[in-house]
């Protein structure tokens, strides 16, 4: 399948690169358009969110919409009917055993290799006594049927799927890329249904892990719901859960209690349960449960939400006290942030914002755009919760940031979807210069996926595209380029693009590779440096430095002063050519070289201090294995030393040691020993 399906990826990348162009960096706009609350709606299919008000749906709290992938509404439902794109309920589209009132009501996922069918996943509730709740269905609803605007098929309808559960639903591609899990919870279980081309497996995979969530059982309506509450969502990538339980109530909580407001009371002000598991989306397994906040914080958890990265979970939290004169009394709450990078999750948590205007009891829901949306009770707007990955922008909750249309509002709920539908896929790339590498890749969590980049270089021909994961691309002209990636996985099409701008590159002038000086000693010479550096550059606006490492040379560090002459044996410099934006890197060898050496032929050992011995330029430090031989004119050898002697002072170390022999000329052979090197012989005059 695995191999079949990367053949399906290229050659339908292909085709979308032939044929689509994105304006604005998206996911797939199956989540595109939002319907919820009171007739309220959110489009982003431009790519900045924009209330709309044509849903006919008036709900609490759960609720579902899809669209296909180019955005086009299908229908949307509160679980207990489904509304077509004309607003109308869709044939056999009502009866549905979803509730308004359920958490999380509903969930639509597209059956695997369908382009028309779709699942429709609800959980029930019952405000009045939970043990009413008729627990999870689906129904499959058919687009193909009643003239394109769909309708339930009447064969599927309100399937059987568990007879017990809470009011938490959500779903996330598999790990094979053939299908989805559907996750809901009970008590101290969670059930994950496989959902794949041949259709649901009945039986799920069941993982027990805490916390337990007890079903209380008093003879006083309205009590038992409350524990039932609250969101459970799986990141994008289906590797970590997390589940929100609005309260934790056991039945004993209840002993002599008789008044229905204050058992209520109880119910809801007692504090719930948030916890992150590990979900393997491979096996459906929920494991390794980390409470983040449990009963003793105090607080009730309703909303989450994972940040589009995967780093960050953001959680909603309502601080209560229990009251005989109403349900409670609200003292206020926040929006706590989680990192789950961190070694101790729970001691992350970081407080994003806090107010008592009003519960915050309410859906946190992340949009196509990056920001997260926050429902609050009745209002005619939504809070947003915007930079929430925290990169390098604080992360910012405004609360009502986001204004309805006029006559809609907001309730508890919002629309739920498969969580897979947001993955996101950022270019990261820096601006560059002509002729120089500059590397391209996808900053994301998901890791199964195929994309072909186009880097608007037609001029390059066939490098003008890459299916490479991060690829590399030269460009040879300065300007600006829209960089698109084409992604796919099996059910999302995702087109993220981004600018770059290539800057001119230096101009750098032909120069002589190498610098060569003679040896003055220790294998060390003196190179003016002023000769190179002249001439690599005649540009005004270019400068030029030396550095003795490539590293100093990248980080601009500790250049080379080239006023003063340079001491140095052989060895290789970098020179650094800049303009305003970009530069290179190009090397100059010195070397030093063995010279042949000078000869002062005139020696007058007369103790003046000038010319008092034989004087040969560089010779005891160039060439450490000399040797001297000194002859008269009859070719009689009068003196001979080297390195270990000292210099020549007219006297003999041959016929008669220390005397000095008479003015006349004499004959030396310097005797160099270095085979790259050629030994010299001349004459001298000895004078007193």
């Amino acid at each position: 399948m695995r191999q079949s399906f990367g053949l399906y990826l290229k050659a339908k990348l292909l085709l979308v690169l032939l044929l689509v162009c994105s304006a604005f960096a998206k996911a797939q706009l199956e989540s595109s358009q939002w319907f919820f609350g009171n007739r309220a709606g959110i489009d982003f299919r431009s790519g900045a969110p924009v209330s709309a008000a044509d849903s006919a749906m008036n709900t609490g709290e759960g609720c579902a919409t899809l669209s296909d992938a180019d955005g086009n509404l299908l229908f949307y439902t509160d679980g207990s009917t489904i509304y077509n794109r004309n607003n109308e309920v869709m044939l056999n589209g009502s009866g549905l055993k979803g509730n308004s009132s359920s958490t999380s009501s509903a969930v639509v996922v597209p059956l695997p290799d369908s382009d028309t069918r779709f699942y429709v996943f609800t959980v029930d509730t019952d405000d009045l006594v939970y043990t009413r709740a008729e627990g999870m269905h689906y129904s499959i609803v058919d687009m193909a049927l009643d003239n394109g605007k769909g309708a339930v098929e009447l064969n599927s309808k309100n399937t059987t799927v568990l007879a017990r559960t809470s009011e938490k639903l959500t779903a996330v591609e598999n790990a094979t890329d053939t299908g989805y899990w559907i996750i809901t919870q009970f008590e101290d279980r969670f059930y994950s249904y496989e959902l794949t081309a041949s259709g649901l497996h009945p039986q799920p995979v069941i993982s027990q892990a805490d916390p337990f969530i007890e079903l209380v059982t008093v003879p006083i309506t309205n009590v038992d719901v409350a524990a039932m509450r609250g969101y459970i969502k799986v990141n994008s990538t289906g590797d970590r859960l997390a589940a929100a339980h609005f309260s934790n109530n056991i039945t004993a909580d209840f002993d002599n209690v008789t008044s229905i407001l204050e058992a209520r009371s109880i119910a809801y002000a007692q504090g719930g349960e948030l916890y992150l598991y590990d979900f393997d989306n491979a096996t459906g397994e929920v494991s390794n449960p980390i409470p983040l906040l449990t009963r003793i914080d105090e607080g009730s958890y309703y909303g989450i939400e994972f940040s589009p990265d995967g780093r960050y979970l953001y959680a909603e939290i309502d601080y209560q006290r229990a009251s005989r004169s109403s349900i409670f009394v609200f003292i206020g709450g926040e929006i706590a942030q989680f990192d789950l990078t961190a070694s101790d999750v729970a001691a992350s948590k970081q407080t994003i914002h806090q107010d008592n205007n009003l519960p915050f009891r309410g859906a946190m829901q992340l949009g196509i755009d990056g920001n997260i949306y926050h429902s609050r009770l009745d209002q005619t707007a939504l809070s947003v919760l915007s930079n929430p990955n925290d990169d390098s922008v604080p992360v910012n909750y405004s609360f009502n940031g986001f204004n309805l249309a006029s006559g809609t509002r907001s309730f508890y709920g919002l629309p739920i979807f498969v969580q897979s539908f947001f993955q996101q896929f950022e270019i990261k790339a820096t601006d560059g210069c002509e002729d120089q590498e500059i590397g391209f890749t996808l900053d994301t969590t998901t890791e199964d996926f195929q994309v072909v980049w186009n880097f608007d270089d037609p001029d390059s021909r066939a490098s003008n595209t890459s299916n490479e994961i991060s690829p590399i691309h030269i460009y040879n002209t300065a300007g600006t380029y829209e960089v698109t990636a084409s992604i796919q996985t099996l059910f999302q099409q995702i087109t993220s693009s981004k600018t770059i701008q290539i800057f001119p590159q230096v101009e750098i002038n032909p120069v002589e590779p190498s610098l060569i000086e003679c040896d003055l000693g220790f294998a060390t010479a003196n190179f003016d440096l002023t000769v190179i550096k002249n001439s690599v550059s005649s540009i005004a606006d270019q400068t030029v430095e030396i550095y003795a490492s490539e590293q100093e040379a990248l980080e601009q560090a500790n250049a080379i002063d080239t006023t003063i002459p340079f001491n140095s044996s052989s060895t290789t410099l970098f020179i650094r050519v800049d303009n305003e934006n970009c530069f290179k890197l190009i090397t100059v060898d010195l070397i030093v070289e063995r010279c042949s050496i000078e000869v002062f032929n005139l020696i007058t050992p007369n103790n003046d201090g000038r010319n008092d011995v034989l004087n040969v330029t560089g010779l005891r430090t160039v060439y450490p294995d000399y040797t001297i031989s000194i002859f008269n004119r009859y070719g009689r050898l009068v003196w001979e030393g080297g390195p270990e002697s000292e210099d020549w002072d007219g006297s003999s170390n041959q016929i008669n040691s220390k005397k000095l022999l008479p003015s006349a000329t004499y004959f030396y052979t310097i005797e160099l020993n270095d085979p790259t090197v050629k030994n010299i012989s001349g004459y001298l005059y000895l004078s007193y």
